[in-house]
Formats: structure tokens, C-alpha cells, sequence
């Protein structure tokens, strides 16, 4: 179980937070900006269009009140009107004089002083209308009334913002219009109220319908005649002024919508930045509610979850369950995280359990294993060199190669766990090639007994002699696919053949086939035969000894080093396994030490060695000094590691085997107490020699202060290797 330590892991924990509540609120952001920019745009847009209808129909009902306002008050003395009318076309030059447009009292204050002057005993209207005026007098009071219909025209444009409000009198021959009364028009811009007429207005009737329909029809209609014109787009409302079933002229009112559309921009503009305002503060606001009341819980629980995934805490769950989380959802949601971790951690717990479980019995069976097989193997082998007859020779060469078969299942089963573990390493070396092949042929042809089977060994001319790999590796599983095809191949032969292809510079693809005579794979048990225990075709193998799991390492470790492993096969007739591993090109130079097919032979002694053997096992012990004896070498055996410490007070040892499961002081114990209890002892090698071949053992011990490791049974080879490299 990965723990970490507790400021590394605030740290971690502090980070993940801090990224995981950003994220959050980054998220929530997008989503509302995203929100608030929609609702903002579609406002503006519904907001456009609302008050561009809105305000397009109060300018069409503010042209068409002030149009019919006008007229009504024209005629409210049509008679008076119309006599106005006719004294105005007759009389247009006389008429056309400055204009007062803020007052047309003095105009009528002239007319009624020359009017008492004319007719002291008469009233106006009443005894004197004005067609009965003489010429001079009518003059006057159509002056006055001139400026009085022109005032008002002012007056309402002005009220009303609008550009133009007049009346008109449009001629159906000519299409000219004759001004009678205008606010605005002007002949002379050094007299503002000079008028003038015969203004060729509106002179197409085809283009200008409503006008002229009004004209003709002496009707009111109830619509808005929309154009553009210099200063923009216009609406215009025509008013007839009927008197007697006959339309005098036409009261012209319109309005300037350019303004209006200005308006209605410059308002949707600023209900928009309102908006905005109200929307980025209510956004914030909900943020920081979101915050407050969601986002916090759920980042929490997000970063607990990450934080058992990363680092396996066991107090994730107390975390969770103290937090605050409420009554609600994600409440029900932390609670049932942590049961779910809660569960997992006891499954975890369990499979922990079980692991170590496993890992504690490979171990002790190795080592209760191993303890006898020492003996076997040990006793075996010295039986072999000493002078036995022929038949006893042999049985004792048969117990050896047994107890050699019992330790490749027992390593098989080793290194099956380490793989499963993860705890194989892939440790290259520069080889020799060709050799490795012939050690192991020279090992596989020892296996065939009196089987009727030749083995062939091939390799290509251009395959390079030296290659960097592990070769170990290599060995192991190259043995394994040649072993099986011995194993299951009664006559014939095994052809083993080794080709390289180039992969790049200095790199090749090592590619070694080992094809058979043999029983035969069925087509659809190529994957199983790489399932661990298996063996296909029971019946037929029952005499085939082993685990069932060389071709499951085999394939594990060829993917470890990259390659893989493909497999041809007719049932009955015999198999083809190819093997292609990736492989760099070693120099000339590679080591010869990786190619030697071990030798019983004694290659050296060493009479003057003082070595000291610590061994609970008097077997162990037994089989130590005999092997050590082969060398000449007279070793101190002592079964614990106090009798050890008592023996390097009397002695000075050269070389220490230390056995390192021993009860009361292990072999760790024993070698820290001689280190620290006797300087002199700091460079003398002390070597684990043990029974214990998994869990890591050679790094566990190695780490510990060990200065090399051995493990049993230990065959002379061995032991005569390590000799030389701590005796020299």
C-alpha cells in the first residue's frame, strides 16, 4: 500500500484543490457567460425590434393626430376658409411678405383699427363679411389670417419635432403644388418668412399613390406613406380638408424616422450595457453561490477521489464523512463514495492480505524446499566424484538430474510470481551469440535420453557475433520453448535456427526458430498453450513432467524485452515457435563469462583459506564443508548466529556463508553484531547462503549489507565461482 508522506501529500492534496475548484468555476463560468451573452443578444434583439414597432407607430400616430388637428382647426369657419383660399390664389404676389412666426397680433390689431376706421357702427362678421371688404381692407385681414394659419403651422412642427407641417394644393395637370400656408419654406434666406409657390412637388402621382389618392377621393385614409428623401427615411400623412363634398388641399404632416432609428439604437445600446451591468453582478452573485453552496462540496469530494486514487489514503473516508456536505443530493452522492471506498479498501485489504499471503508461502516453500533439495543436490553430486562402481554411479547421476528437474519446476513457479509481480527486471549484457545457442543445445541434448532425436543448430552467416540483451532472459526462455520440444518430440528432430533482420542503426531483430516433429499444437489451442498451469491434451502429455508455465514466462519475458512470440502448428506432425526480441549490436569485446557450459571439474584450491559456514541446518552445514573440502578449504561450521560471533572472536576469517533465515538472530542480525562488535571484519565479505529465492531476496539482502548472495542448493560450480571472486 503506497503512502505518502504527510507534507507531500498536504501538497499534492493543496494543488489538486486549487486546480480542481478553478476547473469547476471555470466550467460554471463558461456556461453562465455563455447564458448571460445569449440572453444579452436576444434582449438586444426583442428589445430592437419591440421598440422600433413601438416607436414607428407613436411617430405614425403623431403625424396622423397632427395632421387631422390641423385640419380640424383650418376648418373650423369653412366658409371664412374658403374665402381665404380663393383671396390667397388671386392674390399671391401681394401675399408673399416676411412673415412675423412668433406673433400675428400686430397683423391683427392693423386690420381691426382700419376696420372701425371703414365701419365705426359695424361688427366683423356679424354686420361686414369679408368678401364684402372693400379691396385695401380684405388685403389686411387676409394678411393677418396668412400669418395666423402660418403661426399655428409653426407652432405645431415645433411642438411636435417635426420637420415639416403645411397645407398644399396640387395641381392635377401640371403636378405643381401651390404653397398656401408652410412653416418652413423660404425663398430668401435673409427673410425666413418669405413664401413662395409653384414648386414642382411630388410629380409623379405613380410614386406618390396616397397623396394623390387623398386628393382625388377627398377621403382620409388610415395609413402612413413611408419614403426616403434627402435627410432620410420619412413618414408623411395627407389630411384632405373637405368643405361641401370637395377637397380644397391637403394638410401635409411628416416626421424624420432617421432620428427615431438613431433613438431607438441609442437606447437599445444603453438598455443593453444596463443589462449587461445587471447581469455580469447577478452572474458573479451566482458564481459565488454556486461556490459556496455546490461547487465547494463537489470539489472536495472530487479531490478526496483523486487523492485515494493517487496515494491510497486510509483516512479518505473520515474526510468525507466530516465534511459538511447538507441534506441533499451530493450529500447521498459523498455518502455513497464513501462506502464505496470504504468497501474497496477492505477488498484492497483482502487482496494485500492474500498477496503477501502468497509472497510468505513461496517463500517458506521455497526455503522448506530448498533446505532438502541441498541436500539431495549437495550429497548427489559429491557421491558422483567419489570412487563408485558403474550402477552406483548412475543411480546417483539419476537422483542429481531429478533434483535439477525439482528445481526448474520450483523456479519456474519463483519466477512466474516475480512477472506477475512486476518485479522482473530487464538487465542487458554484451554476449556471444553462437556460444549462448551451443550451451544451451550442449543442455537440451543432455535431456533427450535415449529418445531417437536429433538436435540441429543453424545460424545465418550474417548474424552478428556479438549482441547486446539480456541474456539471461534469453537463455531462460530459449530453453524453455527447446525443453518442451524435446519433451513432447519421440523421434525425429529439433531444428533450432537463428537469423537477424536489420531494425536501425546498431539494432537488429533477433529472430530464433525452434521447430519440431513432435505431437502438434490444434489451431485452436495456439493461446492457451501461453495460459499458466496448462497443458493441452492431457491424455497425451501425462508423462510430460513440468509446471505448465514455461511458455507463460517465456511469453511474458519476450514482451518484456519487446518481442513476441508466434506459433505455427499441424496436430500430429509437429510445431514451429518463432521468437523475435529487438537486440543492439555489441562491440568485439563482449564478456566470455556469459557462455561457459558449467564443468563438475575443480578448477582450483585454496588450502590457506579460512572460511566460516552459519547454518541452522546440520545437513546444510554437512554439505558446505564437504564442498568446501574440494577446494582444500577446512571450514568452521557453526548452527546460530551467537556460536558465529563467538567463532570470529577466536578466528580471522577470510570468507562468511551466512545462512540467513536462523532462529533467534537471523543472518541480517548475526553479520550487523560481527560489523559492529569487530572492526577488523568491515572488508572481510560476508555472503548470504540461503534458501530464500523470492520476494526480492537477493536485493533485500544485498540492500541489507550482504556482500553477495548464493542460494541453495548450491552446486559446486557455483560455490566454485563465488570462491574465486572473494579468495582470488
Amino acid at each position: 500500500m503506497l503512502l505518502l508522506p504527510e507534507a507531500g501529500r498536504s501538497n499534492s492534496y493543496t494543488n489538486k484543490v486549487m486546480k480542481l475548484k478553478v476547473k469547476l468555476i471555470r466550467q460554471f463560468a463558461y456556461l453562465i457567460s455563455a447564458f448571460v451573452v445569449i440572453t444579452i443578444a436576444v434582449s438586444a434583439i426583442v428589445t430592437y425590434f419591440a421598440q422600433t414597432n413601438m416607436y414607428r407607430e407613436l411617430c405614425r400616430d403623431r403625424v396622423m393626430s397632427v395632421g387631422e388637428f390641423l385640419s380640424d382647426l383650418m376648418l373650423d369657419d369653412p366658409d371664412d376658409f374658403l374665402a381665404y383660399r380663393d383671396y390667397y390664389l388671386n392674390h399671391y404676389e401681394e401675399l408673399r411678405i416676411p412673415v412675423d412666426f412668433n406673433d400675428c397680433n400686430p397683423a391683427r390689431r392693423v386690420f381691426y383699427r382700419e376696420f372701425e376706421k371703414v365701419y365705426p357702427d359695424r361688427s366683423f362678421k356679424t354686420d361686414i363679411m369679408p368678401q364684402d371688404m372693400p379691396e385695401d381692407l380684405q388685403h389686411l385681414y387676409y394678411t393677418y389670417l396668412h400669418e395666423h394659419w402660418i403661426l399655428i403651422f409653426e407652432q405645431a412642427r415645433t411642438s411636435f419635432d417635426l420637420p415639416y407641417t403645411y397645407f398644399l394644393i396640387p395641381d392635377d395637370d401640371t403636378h405643381y403644388t401651390m404653397y398656401m400656408i408652410d412653416g418652413e419654406r423660404t425663398e430668401d434666406p435673409e427673410h425666413p418668412g418669405y413664401l413662395y409657390m409653384g414648386d414642382s412637388y411630388y410629380e409623379d402621382p405613380d410614386e406618390h399613390r396616397l397623396m394623390w389618392d387623398s386628393w382625388h377621393n377627398a377621403k382620409r385614409y388610415d395609413e402612413v406613406y413611408e419614403w426616403n428623401n434627402d435627410w432620410g427615411n420619412t413618414y408623411s400623412y395627407y389630411t384632405p380638408l373637405v368643405v361641401k363634398g370637395k377637397c380644397l388641399g391637403l394638410v401635409v404632416t411628416e416626421i424624420d424616422v432617421k432620428n427615431i432609428n438613431n433613438m431607438i439604437v441609442k437606447s437599445t445600446w444603453t438598455l443593453v450595457a444596463q443589462l449587461g451591468i445587471i447581469l455580469i453582478i447577478l452572474t458573479a452573485g451566482l458564481l459565488f453561490f454556486i461556490n459556496r453552496k455546490h461547487i465547494r462540496r463537489i470539489y472536495h469530494l472530487s479531490a478526496q477521489i483523486n487523492d485515494f486514487s493517487t496515494s491510497r489514503a486510509y483516512d479518505t473516508v473520515d474526510s468525507i464523512r466530516s465534511y459538511p456536505y447538507g441534506s441533499d443530493e451530493i450529500r447521498d452522492l459523498a455518502e455513497n463514495t464513501a462506502n464505496m471506498i470504504k468497501e474497496l479498501q477492505i477488498h484492497e485489504e483482502k487482496i494485500a492480505a492474500a498477496a503477501q499471503f502468497k509472497s510468505d508461502f513461496l517463500a517458506n516453500m521455497s526455503h522448506e524446499i530448498r533446505t532438502p533439495m541441498n541436500a539431495v543436490v549437495g550429497l548427489s553430486e559429491l557421491l558422483t566424484k567419489q570412487g563408485l562402481d558403474d550402477k552406483s554411479r548412475e543411480y546417483a547421476e539419476q537422483i542429481h538430474t531429478s533434483a535439477d528437474t525439482m528445481l526448474v519446476i520450483i523456479n519456474d513457479i519463483l519466477d512466474f510470481s516475480r512477472i506477475e509481480d512486476g518485479r522482473v527486471d530487464i538487465m542487458p549484457v554484451d554476449y556471444d551469440i553462437r556460444k549462448m545457442i551451443d550451451d544451451i543445445v550442449s543442455i537440451a541434448t543432455m535431456g533427450l535420453g535415449d529418445k531417437p532425436v536429433k538436435i540441429i543448430s543453424e545460424s545465418a552467416e550474417d548474424l552478428p557475433k556479438y549482441l547486446s540483451g539480456d541474456r539471461d532472459r534469453i537463455s531462460q526462455v530459449l530453453i524453455n520453448i527447446i525443453s518442451n520440444a524435446v519433451k513432447f518430440t519421440e523421434r525425429g528432430s529439433v531444428a533450432i535456427k537463428t537469423k537477424s533482420i536489420p531494425r536501425g542503426e546498431n539494432e537488429i531483430d533477433l529472430i530464433i526458430s525452434v521447430s519440431d516433429t513432435g505431437i502438434g499444437i490444434k489451431q485452436e489451442d495456439y493461446e492457451k498453450i501461453f495460459e499458466s498451469f496448462r497443458q493441452l491434451d492431457s491424455d497425451r502429455n501425462r508423462k510430460a513432467e513440468g509446471t505448465g508455465l514455461g511458455l507463460a514466462i517465456s511469453q511474458r519475458l519476450v514482451r518484456l524485452m519487446g518481442g513476441s512470440i508466434e506459433v505455427e502448428s499441424e496436430y500430429g506432425e509437429g510445431s514451429v515457435f518463432t521468437i523475435t526480441i529487438p537486440q543492439k549490436i555489441a562491440a568485439a569485446t563482449a564478456s566470455e563469462k556469459d557462455g561457459a557450459v558449467l564443468k563438475t571439474k575443480v578448477g582450483f584450491s585454496a588450502p590457506d583459506a579460512k572460511v566460516l559456514v552459519v547454518d541452522d541446518n546440520s545437513v546444510n552445514l554437512f554439505i558446505a564443508k564437504s564442498l568446501l573440502g574440494l577446494y582444500q578449504i577446512k571450514a568452521v561450521c557453526v548452527p546460530s548466529g551467537a556460536d558465529a560471533l563467538k567463532a570470529v572472536a577466536s578466528h580471522d576469517f577470510d570468507l562468511i556463508l551466512m545462512d540467513y533465515m536462523m532462529p533467534e538472530m537471523d543472518g541480517i542480525e548475526t553479520m550487523k553484531r560481527i560489523r559492529e562488535q569487530f572492526p577488523t571484519y568491515e572488508k572481510v565479505p560476508i555472503i548470504a547462503f540461503t534458501a530464500n529465492a523470492v520476494a526480492d531476496a537477493r536485493e533485500h539482502l544485498l540492500e541489507s549489507g550482504m556482500d553477495d548472495f548464493i542460494s541453495k542448493p548450491v552446486k559446486n560450480t557455483e560455490l566454485e565461482a563465488l570462491l574465486k571472486k572473494w579468495l582470488g
